[in-house]
């Protein structure tokens, strides 16, 4: 979980594990026009390195992190800033995280491929109208497809990409537009890329099971109240699991809530951050590199970059969180399918 301050970007790294606050730690500071664009694995086997953009020149800065510390940085180029970013996964079947952009004058869609701080190669996907805007990435094991959805009418639609090209698509259904896309996970606990939504009006979530290109299942969550707004999906209380974080608008309170098998098994409280701490992404993280490793003396499970109770202070413990109540929040009503 990434937050940067927003008056002078500074950043601060705290490592989570099995729905807890491991410790704290202080990166360093950016300057302001730099804005926080997404964690991933840039430089071969990391998972865990920042990247960022300027919004001025356009510029794309890699950081790479290990033990909570910034270890190296690399510069991507610059790219007009009517292409913006729509999203990351491994687009070039080469196990990378690549980087699609999108023209926000004529909705054509262009990958970078990224390997060793570095982009590797580009490729033009296509064009699609603009009223198909993105719903994320779902990821099905090694695969990476990208979802758009019509501001119109509702409707989803998933495009299967292979070796940088668009190797097929399919028409997953319509969904009414007080519903939308809040994030994808393997929420079913069956490799899947799952896909998340969120009623604008009851506060209402609703999981669909996504598999070969088709919707296989839906279940719903429940109802939480719209002061608490989608913050993010990662490993926080296991490897390889898929848990829902939201953040309280008011009192910038963060609450976890473990997915396993289509159903809410936990939740906790991971403290508040002050409202001037603004909130970037996650990443799964360990020592080794390897993505969810279950090896207890690494329980960074996620990295979070934080300044959590808006001090700047980080001195490796959790002291800096308020309010960190370990008991469920009220969150849920009885179910009511949408």
């Amino acid at each position: 979980m990434i937050l940067r301050h927003a008056g002078d970007g500074k950043y601060e790294i705290y490592n989570i594990g099995n729905n807890t606050i491991l410790a704290a730690y202080q990166l360093g500071q950016v300057g302001t026009d730099w804005g926080f664009t997404t964690l991933g694995g840039f430089n071969d086997g990391d998972t865990s390195d920042m990247l960022l953009r300027n919004s001025t020149t356009g510029g794309f800065e890699v950081y790479d992190i290990s033990n909570n510390q910034i270890t190296g940085a690399a510069f991507l180029g610059n790219v007009g800033l009517n292409w913006q970013v729509m999203g990351f996964g491994n687009f070039s079947s080469l196990g990378e995280n690549d980087m699609i952009l999108r023209n926000t004058g004529t909705g054509g869609m262009q990958v970078y491929n990224i390997s060793n701080n570095q982009i590797t190669g580009s490729a033009f996907l296509g064009t699609a109208g603009l009223n198909w805007q993105m719903a994320g990435v779902s990821n099905h094991g090694t695969q990476s497809d990208l979802v758009l959805r019509d501001s119109g009418t509702g409707g989803l639609e998933i495009y299967n990409i292979n070796n940088n090209q668009i190797t097929g698509a399919s028409f997953l259904g319509a969904v009414g537009l007080d519903w939308q896309p809040s994030g994808f996970g393997n929420f079913s606990s069956r490799n899947e890329g799952d896909m998340l939504l969120r009623n604008v009006n009851t506060g209402g979530l609703m999981l669909y099971d996504i598999a070969n290109n088709q919707i296989t299942g839906s279940f719903f969550l429940g109802n939480v109240g719209l002061d608490w707004q989608y913050a993010g999906i990662a490993p926080v209380h296991g490897p390889g699991t898929s848990d829902l974080v939201l953040r309280n608008v008011n009192t910038g309170a963060f609450q976890v809530y473990n997915i396993a098998g289509n159903t809410l098994v936990g939740s906790a409280s991971l403290g508040a951050a002050g409202l001037d701490w603004q909130l970037g992404g996650f990443a799964a993280y360990s020592s080794t590199g390897a993505m969810g490793s279950s090896d207890n003396s690494t329980a960074q499970l996620v990295q979070a970059m934080a300044g959590f109770g808006g001090s700047g202070a980080a001195d490796g413990s959790n002291a800096g969180f308020v309010n960190a109540d370990p008991s469920q929040q009220p969150f849920l009503t009885m179910p009511q399918h949408a």
